[in-house]
């Protein structure tokens, strides 16, 4: 008859030392399931859609968000606490302040233009997965392809025709730091990419650009949509380039100039410019080049940028910066004048990757 109690070690036909084993392996498995328990409520309680929203949210309708991006308007990637965390939200440009409306799209980074946009994100599992996505002007997502690394910059072409993104890749054998950049141009009426930037023909000095080591990334369109601009890395020296897509081909016209971002009017680049650091330690000031003189001016933010600044208009840039004291990942846009005048001030709090839309995009 059985007691009803579990048989001992020695009852079961194990001898002591294996009674030990089996005494440690039942240890270990419960140090597991509570370490394991300990680390899931610590990573729902530092999740940031979790947490106490502070964001002023519009209370509207779909047809409330479409009266709103029938003007100019702003698209931008939410970083304040809440369940909407990471999602893609529109505000005025009259207002940029005021309450959002949130639209059902989550977003690394993201542009938009008069009736389309681009989205980049993360897909977390068991195996992260990465993707672009092409969405109409009621944020409804009509193509979707595949990205090769983790997103980091996106712009579209002024007429919406063509996106460009770079992501970073990890594992290149030649790259600082064992990563490297790929930098995607593709057709937005279908989801097709178009190339790599790395299989243009780019020369320097007339000589063409063959080094295994060389990185692009941070495309700006011109007012065409077939002139851009990117930067150009090989080794540690950095250029400036300017490219024909429909050619495939380009040329360097600048050093030390990154993430560049062409103005409305067509005639200046506002970047970031390395002020220290190798690519592990680097620190950014914000610049504008004139191209057509060279001349080259340094803004009034003082503080690290590691961004792709967007133009409010002519005068003013917009770009993205942590907050201080903030563990939660959130960050503010700011706006600073283009000509190093003035000084930063507050645009949209919580806010990233902002994307000016003119008028009529829905």
């Amino acid at each position: 008859m059985s007691s009803g109690r579990p048989p001992k070690p020695e009852e079961a036909g194990l001898g002591p030392r294996m009674g030990v084993r089996v005494a440690l392996f039942t240890v270990l498995v419960v140090v597991c399931v509570a370490v394991g328990g300990a680390y899931v409520v610590y990573a729902r309680g530092n999740n940031p859609r979790n947490g106490k929203p502070t964001e002023p949210l519009a209370a509207g309708s779909d047809a409330a968000r479409a009266a709103v991006t029938a003007e100019p308007h702003v698209v931008f990637r939410n970083t304040e606490l809440g369940s909407n965390y990471g999602k893609v939200e529109v505000v005025p440009l009259s207002a940029p302040a005021g309450p959002r409306f949130v639209t059902p799209l989550q977003c690394d980074r993201v542009a938009m233009g008069r009736r389309v946009g681009v989205c980049l994100t993360t897909e977390q599992g068991v195996v992260t997965t990465y993707r672009g996505e092409i969405f109409d002007a009621q944020f409804r997502v009509v193509h979707e392809f595949p990205l090769p690394g983790l997103p980091s910059r996106v712009r579209l072409s002024p007429d919406g025709k063509y996106a460009a993104m770079t992501v970073f890749v990890y594992g290149d054998s030649y790259a600082a730091d064992n990563f490297s950049t790929r930098t995607l141009f593709v057709d937005t009426s279908s989801g097709a990419v178009l190339g790599d930037l790395e299989g243009f023909d780019v020369t320097e000095d007339g000589q063409t650009v063959t080094a295994i080591s060389r990185n692009y990334w941070g495309v700006t369109f011109a007012a065409d949509s077939n002139t851009f601009y990117a930067t150009l890395a090989v080794g540690a020296e950095i250029h400036l380039i300017q490219g024909n897509l429909k050619q495939r081909q380009g040329h360097t016209i600048a050093d030390d100039t990154e993430c560049p971002s062409l103005s409305p009017d067509q005639t200046r680049v506002a970047y970031k410019k390395r002020v220290g650091g190798g690519f592990t330690a680097v620190k950014w000031r914000l610049h504008v080049l004139d191209l057509r003189t060279g001349r080259d001016r340094e803004l009034a933010e003082t503080r690290n940028v590691d961004d792709q600044v967007e133009w409010l208009d002519n005068s003013t840039v917009l770009y993205g910066v942590p907050r201080a004291s903030s563990g939660s990942g959130a960050t503010d846009t700011y706006a600073v004048p283009a000509d190093g005048s003035g000084a930063p001030t507050l645009f949209i709090r919580g806010a990233w990757s902002p994307a000016v839309a003119p008028t009529g995009s829905a």
